[in-house]
């Protein structure tokens, strides 16, 4: 049909190219707006609490004077004000990064192949030796078939 109109085959590619990065920019779009509303609600709100419904206000607020009574202090209010320990965020390191101690899959690959000729190089040697203790034990047994009977 394309070729019947003149067009070429590629045009179909970059016309349906066009609409998904238009959905995407709708999409995009559409987020953004979500996060700005969000953010305008958060603002506007004095405990900066956005959707709550008067059970779950109800809720925390038994929670915080729980929490005020458990800890002897003087209402819920103070509970808000109570300095939050900041805990470390732990660094953690890949088992894989240890395992290649900062080398590069380059590196390891030459450093196989370096053992690898080793092997073989071995191998080699030790096959040529028990070719050599074989034609030794051979000649070894030749002369004494050989010797007469007496």
């Amino acid at each position: 049909m394309l070729s019947r109109l003149g067009l070429p085959k590629g045009w179909r590619m970059v016309s349906t190219g066009t609409q998904s990065f238009k959905s995407d920019n709708l999409i995009k779009n559409l987020f953004l707006k979500k996060i700005k509303e969000y953010e305008s609600k958060m603002a506007s709100r004095e405990d900066g609490l956005v959707g709550v419904t008067p059970e779950t206000q109800r809720s925390l607020d038994d929670q915080l004077q729980r929490l005020a009574s458990k800890y002897h202090l003087e209402s819920k209010e103070v509970v808000n004000e109570l300095p939050v320990k900041q805990l470390e965020t732990p660094s953690v390191e890949s088992a894989v990064a240890v395992l290649f101690e900062g080398k590069t899959v380059n590196d390891l690959n030459k450093q196989l192949e370096k053992e690898i000729q080793q092997y073989t190089e071995i191998r080699r040697k030790k096959k040529a030796v028990e070719e050599e203790t074989r034609s030794l034990l051979a000649k070894q047994q030749q002369p004494a078939s050989e010797k007469p009977k007496k």
